[in-house]
């Protein structure tokens, strides 16, 4: 049985999918004339209604629940001009507590020599995220500078490091920072800004300013570091729906690591130090470089990207538990993982190792282009084929996202998101799914041909099968139990591409109970796309374009 539903509604139907946790803000929880006028209770326990026993420095209710205890300050013999900045300070110093004691109870500190800290932990286990909040860049944060950079970069590893984990795993990080923190010179402003992203209320035009200023054109270290700054700004700027200074900014990163021989596995070797997790970071920092410049320029509808025809044998990545822990095996090659078809029985590679091997499959996929030709074209057919093997010689563990806790696999979630959006990407030019030319508005939809735009496509039952059953494969799996802003945000226009082939099979292809489902699976996406859009700004500028092209398409 079907439902009616509106585009024009999304606002209020996909706040079902949106995640409960939420910041409190002044206009919430607005303070009373009252309120501000108590002088015998402390600003934590006049918010929350509790008796005080206006103990100084700090009274026994916040001792006991460990909050920050303050008090406003006294108004006698101040000037009745005064009182409006005693009460906008008030309401500053209320705000701060409130997000203080929100966020206790279910988070917890992460400090250089904690249990967290030193077994590498980089789970969903939450952070304490006060030190980084600045409520309208209140100067009278008491916290010290290093303080608040060690907390971003707790943020940093609790929010950003699982979907992107090239840098040391954070007890390393914090030997590196006590033995040479001069190599981090140009990463560690990086790191804290990307981190500020996901603090509410921290001054991140601020910090983007320190981490631009750290990778200057001209003085900039060619180092392994440096590559691994200017990549995590690439990825971090592009979210931020600047496109094309993104773009700039990776190719910084890709000129320094041929420069200084990153594709060779002897670089890993040589710049080492001796230390086995350093190797590793090294060589997941090229792999990670790889794909990242086949995503960028998939987005970029180019038929090839820089790093495809270069010559690499870097070893492939560990698991990430044993990265963690930095316990690292002997690492596989890829020539082992090529000919592993011919193996007496199934080897089991890393979830890195999946995605590489599917940024090799990007590359002849974006060859083809999206000009709609033959539907068996021979190089659609290897294309194909080349999916369709990444699956079949995927070992049954690598097909379960989430781990054994119930933690979600980011890069094996992020593979599996980029298969069904190559998949999606090589079979609608070639389906019945037209393209309306509205979706021209979006950055993330390849440009439709005239062809495909005034005639609609021939029925081709073969690649319009494909594309549906990808579509909702890449849409399925933002029902994992992972909040939507531990994933990268490269997946967003993989999403969007997904979500618009189904957005055309609505009009064109769907009917009844599978018109219904498709339905769902374009409001899911667009939910995980507006949640990603709470810290990106790519996402809530997709939400916007997608819902225009879906009003416009559906004739809503």
């Amino acid at each position: 049985m079907g439902y009616d539903f509106s585009f024009s509604d999304f606002d209020q139907t996909l706040e079902l999918y949106t995640p409960t946790c939420q910041f409190p803000s002044s206009a919430s929880t607005p303070l009373t004339r009252a309120k501000i006028r108590v002088s015998l209770a402390c600003i934590p326990c006049r918010s929350r209604h509790t008796k005080c026993d206006a103990t100084v420095p700090a009274c026994s209710q916040c001792l006991t629940s460990s909050r920050t205890c303050s008090y406003a300050k006294s108004r006698r013999g101040r000037a009745k001009g005064g009182r409006l900045e005693h009460r906008q300070q008030s309401l500053r110093e209320h705000e701060q507590s409130e997000i203080e004691w929100s966020l206790q109870g279910r988070t917890q500190q992460s400090r250089p020599g904690s249990n967290d800290a030193s077994s590498g932990n980089t789970s969903d286990g939450p952070v304490d995220l006060s030190v980084a909040t600045q409520i309208n860049d209140n100067p009278s944060s008491s916290r010290s500078e290093s303080d608040e950079s060690s907390t971003f970069l707790d943020v940093y590893y609790a929010s950003f490091h699982d979907a992107h984990p090239f840098v040391l795993p954070r007890q390393f990080l914090n030997q590196r920072l006590q033995t040479n923190r001069s190599s981090l010179q140009h990463l560690l402003p990086v790191m804290e800004f990307v981190g500020s992203l996901f603090a509410p209320g921290a001054a991140k035009g601020m910090l983007r300013v320190r981490a631009e200023s750290a990778l200057p054109p001209d003085h900039l270290q060619v180092t392994g570091f440096t590559v691994q700054s200017l990549l995590i700004f690439a990825i971090a700027v592009h979210a931020c729906d600047e496109f094309v200074r993104a773009r700039g900014i990776l190719d910084r990163a890709i000129r320094i690591a041929l420069q200084i021989n990153m594709n060779s596995n002897s670089f890993s070797i040589a710049n080492g130090e001796g230390c086995s997790v350093l190797e590793e970071s090294w060589r997941r920092t090229w792999w990670s470089l790889y794909v990242t410049d086949g995503i960028f320029a998939g987005i970029r509808h180019c038929l090839t990207f820089s790093l495809r025809d270069i010559k690499a044998d870097v070893d492939l990545p560990c698991e990430e538990a044993t990265y963690q822990s930095g316990d690292i095996p002997q690492p596989r090659t890829l020539e082992e993982y090529y000919t592993r078809e011919f193996a007496g029985e199934e080897l089991v590679f890393s979830s890195f190792a999946y995605l590489i091997d599917l940024g090799h499959i990007l590359g002849s996929v974006l060859a083809l282009g999206t000009e709609p030709r033959e539907p068996f074209e021979p190089g659609v057919i290897n294309a194909d084929a080349s999916l369709m093997n990444w699956a079949l010689y995927l070992p049954k563990q690598k097909h379960l996202v989430v781990e054994d806790p119930g933690k979600v696999d980011e890069i094996l979630f992020q593979a599996h998101s980029l298969c069904s959006t190559l998949k999606v990407y090589l079979h609608r030019p070639r389906s019945q799914l037209a393209y309306h030319p509205i979706e021209r508005t979006s950055k993330c939809a390849p440009p439709p041909s005239d062809k495909s735009v005034a005639e609609r496509q021939r029925a081709y039952d073969f690649h319009t099968t494909k594309v549906l059953e990808a579509a909702e494969a890449g849409i399925g799996l933002f029902t994992l139990p992972s909040p939507f802003t531990k994933h990268t945000p490269l997946v967003i226009c993989g999403l969007t591409l997904a979500i618009l082939a189904q957005v055309s099979a609505c009009r064109f292809k769907l009917k009844g109970p599978g018109y219904t489902a498709a339905r769902g699976r374009v409001r899911l996406g667009l939910a995980a796309i507006k949640a990603m859009g709470e810290v990106w700004t790519i996402g809530s500028i997709t939400v916007k374009e997608v819902q225009i092209i879906a009003r416009e398409t559906l004739a809503l």
